[in-house]
This record gives C-alpha cells, structure tokens and sequence, in this order.
C-alpha cells in the first residue's frame, strides 16, 4: 500500500486527535461497553472554526455504515478498553 501524506497549512489549525486508520468508540449515554465502534476513514477541518475537525467514521458493521462525527462525539478505543478495565 502507498503512504500518501497530506499536509494541512492554516495558521491556527491544531492537528487532528484521530488519524485515518485509528479505531474509535462513539459517545452515548448508554453503557460504555455498548459504544460502537469504528475506523477513521476520513478528515476535514471546518470552515468556521480552524480548531474543529470533522471524522468520518466507518462503524464496525457488515452493512459499512457511516457518520460524520466531531471530536466530542469520539474517544480512543483504548481510553473505552482501560475505563472498562477500572470499573470492574
């Protein structure tokens, strides 16, 4: 596979918590170990605000759904894994 690199240039922009390829649980109000989970497969950076950037997500399902999310709506499936791991 070819490594492409794409480099974002705003004078403000903070790059991105998630990258292409990362897994990552979706927020709920449900029971953490219920969060779906899935892999970034897209990114893009809001046109009103150069700090917010928006996820595309695949989720782990055979019909491939997918959403687009913000950084609020997502945690690292290794946060999900360890917060599990302390509330048992």
């Amino acid at each position: 596979m070819n490594t492409i690199n794409i480099t974002f240039t705003h004078p403000f922009a903070k790059p991105p918590k998630y990258i292409f390829g990362v897994q990552v649980a979706i927020k709920s109000n449900c029971d953490r170990k219920k969060w779906a989970t899935g892999q970034v497969t897209g990114l893009r950076l809001d046109y009103n605000s150069p700090n917010t950037w928006n996820y595309t997500v695949v989720f782990d399902y055979p019909q491939g759904f997918c959403e687009e999310l913000t950084e609020e709506d997502l945690a690292a499936v290794d946060e999900l894994v360890c917060s599990q791991l302390l509330f048992k």
